[in-house]
């Protein structure tokens, strides 16, 4: 949506410039009557509009991910990173401290912009599938998914969760766009 309000903007902002322009060539020819007194012009300023689309499309959010912390507080384990590719949407995940055994089920939760606000968050899950995480042995689990119909821009901003036993919020964490780590 926002690459077509500036596409649109763009488009407008050409079409005012060639207006212009052609008003210039059916007036510009004429001789001036002699009846006209001529006043001394002032210069006249040019006003060009610059815009970029480089940046203006998502393709690529991270989330530095959390997890509760032994010692209370919160305990950064990792990282879970979407960028698009030509085959979909490429999920890497690399973390620690996930218990051995236990299966971890990625969800994801739409929010505005709101400064890491949850208030502003959809109360329920996002009805996307995302695969299931899990690790044989304590270590650090580094895998990657391709995951088809869906983008990074519909991520952008969302929180993402993993739960075990049931629903319990083991580990959290924002998805932004931004430089990948």
């Amino acid at each position: 949506m926002k690459n077509l309000i500036k596409k649109t903007v763009m488009l407008a902002s050409v079409l005012g410039v060639a207006v212009m322009l052609s008003a210039c060539t059916m007036g510009c020819g004429r001789k001036p009557v002699k009846h006209v007194q001529h006043v001394k012009s002032q210069p006249v300023e040019n006003v060009v509009f610059y815009q970029t689309y480089e940046d203006a499309d998502v393709s690529r959010v991270h989330a530095k991910m959390y997890t509760r912390s032994s010692r209370g507080g919160e305990s950064k384990m990792g990282y879970i990173k979407f960028y698009e590719t030509d085959a979909g949407l490429k999920m890497e995940v690399d973390l620690k401290d996930l218990r051995p055994g236990v299966v971890y089920n990625v969800r994801l939760k739409q929010c505005g912009s709101c400064n890491n606000n949850s208030m502003c968050c959809d109360k329920s899950y996002m009805g996307v599938n995302l695969p299931n995480l899990s690790i044989d042995h304590a270590g650090r689990l580094e895998e990657s998914f391709i995951i088809r119909g869906l983008t990074a821009e519909q991520l952008n901003n969302a929180k993402i969760y993993l739960l075990r036993d049931g629903g319990y919020q083991a580990a959290w964490g924002t998805l932004e766009k931004g430089m990948m780590m």
